[in-house]
């Protein structure tokens, strides 16, 4: 597996090279296909984006794009109308493009159906690429209006560029106006446009600057039109685009909940419900997310989109999980048989026990004239062990793109701790989570009460992002809402929080971080100290890589379990849960 990922490297970085005619250039991007093999085309076109134009000017814009929550969306949208700009500058001086544009275009057309975006930037490159195929698409007004002015032609320098990049995001999404704070703009204004500006100039520049979009790019061959000198109707043409904009807005995020239901199935919440929970839980680093509850069935409704495609890989993959699990089965009948032991074992030896009078047992001498007297027949003692009977159990599985090589591993791991704590008569809930686009979804497989279907958790599948934090955070409310004193969350997660969504910029974080790396990692490790501090016990199954073992221990410290062989899966989870429910 390594060996193909080194040499499909390898192929991406000499595509790039040859189409950027600099072998010392080191791409910020490189892209490949969901199996890992180089983008032909698109790796192309990184390449002559070098060749053709300034490098330099362009990385610095995407840097300055970092500064919105939403910069992958700008950056996607900045690199269609590259790849527009360089095709048309590069077709004529190599003829063999135009083939290998017109395949990657089927290719996109090929793989989407056209009714499940869940991103705009999906939409506006659909249509893009079947322009590309001399088709006419079909889309809304407004997104005809972006696609018009991001298309650029092969004409325009690398300033033209950008400043129709900025008139496009300035016209459709205005930025957050915290970012434009005098302060902030002074710092970054200079290092932004590679100039050494000082003293009085560089003043001149932030006030020139102030109150409009960051994403100005002065330079000495085209000056900046001031607002006195915008005629009447080109405003009113972009107000007009504006308020259109607006309404596109509205509608967009109805239809991404349609389709994030058209995907993972049909909500289990009505929409009140679901609203309540976000107005909650989606704030602070979570603001402006989602949430998606489902158990991953279909109504009518749901299978009018992409339902029945996502619905064929689950079973297709609920057929691997339970095949995996079948060529092992005497392994995973004794692992659940010796947890279930482990478990049952530690909660007889660490119970406390209570002295009752009973009708029969240790005769107390001292009570007999209750007997004689009373005709009170509780003159016996007997010790009795309490019982766990409010002791309940959430297993929250991560279902996310990076689980993809790990899929049937994860189910039986899952399986094999449910029926565990299932023959333990503990109350179990178990659900997967995921994140696409602005929606954590969580899928629950299995509810408290439902003690005969942990087989449903082999409907484990993988797909999109993750947001630990968000899950963790909606698991520990959704347990407040079962009545038990004793409570334990159990994650198996590979530890590797990402999400193009990012953190919200705020006037204390001007800057955008993507929902990942330390980023990610120390707002998981938030979520998970603020749950225990409430009184709920957070455990880790370990199910990542040997580089993501920082991340876990960090996040989770010693209440963590790695698991290098399914063979000791039950003594190592044993140890685990022993230790938790000794302290329970």
């Amino acid at each position: 597996m390594m060996e193909t990922l080194s040499a499909e490297k390898k192929r991406a970085d000499n595509i790039v090279w040859t189409a950027s005619n600099d072998y010392s250039f080191k791409p910020d991007y490189e892209i490949y296909d969901s199996r890992g093999i180089a983008e032909l085309y698109w790796n192309y076109i990184v390449g002559a984006v070098h060749n053709y134009y300034d490098y330099s000017q362009l990385q610095g814009f995407f840097r300055q794009l970092k500064q919105d929550r939403d910069y992958v969306f700008y950056e996607g949208l900045t690199w269609i109308g590259l790849e527009n700009c360089a095709f048309e500058k590069g077709k004529n001086e190599r003829p063999v493009l135009k083939d290998l544009r017109w395949r990657y275009a089927e290719k996109v057309l090929r793989k989407e159906d056209g009714t499940s975006f869940y991103y705009l930037v999906d939409e506006i490159k659909r249509a893009h690429f079947q322009r590309a195929l001399g088709k006419e698409p079909r889309m809304r007004e407004q997104v005809a209006y972006i696609l018009d002015d991001l298309e650029f032609d092969g004409s325009l320098s690398t300033e033209q560029i950008l400043l129709r990049m900025n008139e496009i995001i300035d016209t459709y999404f205005p930025l957050n106006p915290v970012l434009k704070k005098r302060n902030f703009l002074k710092n970054l204004i200079p290092n932004f446009l590679n100039l050494s500006l000082v003293g009085n100039e560089s003043e001149r520049m932030g006030n020139a600057l102030l109150g409009d979009s960051l994403l100005r790019f002065p330079n000495s061959g085209i000056s900046q039109p001031s607002e006195d000198e915008v005629s009447t109707e080109l405003r009113n043409q972009k107000n007009g685009k504006e308020v259109q904009w607006k309404g596109i807005q509205a509608r967009g995020v109805k239809k991404q909940r349609e389709n994030i239901q058209s995907r993972y199935g049909a909500s289990i919440l009505t929409e009140a419900q679901t609203r309540t929970l976000e107005k909650s839980l989606c704030t602070g680093n979570h603001k402006n997310c989602h949430l998606h509850f489902t158990r991953g069935e279909f109504d009518s409704r749901s299978l009018k989109g992409n339902g029945n495609g996502h619905r064929k890989d689950v079973l297709d993959q609920r057929e691997i999980n339970t095949a995996h699990y079948r060529k092992n089965l005497a392994r995973n009948k004794n692992n659940i048989l010796k947890l279930t032991n482990i478990l049952k074992n530690t909660m007889l030896v660490n119970l406390d026990t209570t002295c009752y009078r009973t009708k029969a047992g240790a005769l107390v001498a001292g009570k007999i004239w209750r007997n004689i007297y009373l005709n009170d027949q509780k003159v016996f003692i007997k010790n009795i062990r309490d019982d766990l009977g409010d002791l309940s159990v959430d297993i929250l599985l991560d279902s996310s793109g990076s689980q993809m090589n790990r899929q049937a591993m994860i189910a039986t791991e899952g399986y094999i701790i449910a029926e565990s704590l299932s023959g333990c008569q503990i109350p179990v809930r178990v659900y997967s989570f995921c994140t696409n686009g602005d929606y954590t979804v969580l899928n629950l497989f299995r509810d408290y009460n439902e003690v005969t279907k942990n087989d449903r958790i082999f409907d484990f599948h993988s797909s999109g992002c993750n947001r630990d934090g968000l899950a963790i955070r909606t698991a520990l409310r959704l347990m407040d809402h079962y009545e038990s004193d004793h409570k334990i969350l159990i994650v198996l997660s590979d530890c590797k929080p990402i999400d193009p969504h990012g953190l919200p910029v705020n006037a204390f974080n001007p800057d955008q971080f993507l929902y990942a790396d330390s980023a990610g990692v120390n707002d998981v490790a938030m979520e998970v100290r603020k749950g225990r501090l409430n009184g709920t016990s957070i455990l880790c199954v370990f199910t990542g890589l040997d580089d993501d073992l920082p991340a876990a221990k960090k996040i989770y410290g010693q209440n963590m379990a790695r698991i290098k062989s399914l063979e000791k899966f039950a003594d190592v989870v044993g140890v685990l849960l022993q230790n938790e429910l000794k302290n329970l």
